[in-house]
């Protein structure tokens, strides 16, 4: 019997917990970092999206707590270098990623603008950027 375990609903199928190559024994993980993009096993990129909102909400918290002291510019490129850029860099593997990923990603870009622009946590940003 030929079975292919380089696809995932193979591998679910078998319900392997390791693979054992020559004398080592390797787990089988659904999720797997390459380029610093997560992928998981269905290709759904969630895991992904939660890392860079998470990392870019960590980010963004540090920034507001030091953003009474800074001015707009500090503050903007603060923003840039620690969130956008970060964001934008794996933004080309979201290319069909569904909508609730993508709003997740949409809710740092506007709290970064709502720290560099100075407005309440529920102020409508659209309208100011």
């Amino acid at each position: 019997m030929h079975l292919d375990l380089y696809t995932a609903p193979a591998v679910f199928k078998l319900q392997l917990q390791t693979i054992m190559l020559g004398s080592v024994d390797i787990m089988i993980s659904t999720e797997a970092m390459f380029l610093g993009v997560l992928f998981d096993s269905l290709l759904t990129f969630v895991p992904h999206t939660r890392r860079l909102s998470g990392k870019g909400f960590y980010h963004l918290r540090h920034i507001n707590t030091a953003r009474k002291s800074l001015m707009e510019d500090a503050a903007t490129t603060m923003v840039h270098v620690y969130v956008t850029s970060w964001v934008d860099s794996h933004n080309n593997v979201l290319h069909c990623v569904n909508a609730a990923n993508v709003q997740r990603l949409q809710n740092v870009l506007k709290s970064a603008a709502r720290i560099i622009l100075r407005k309440w946590k529920f102020d409508h940003i659209t309208t100011d950027v």
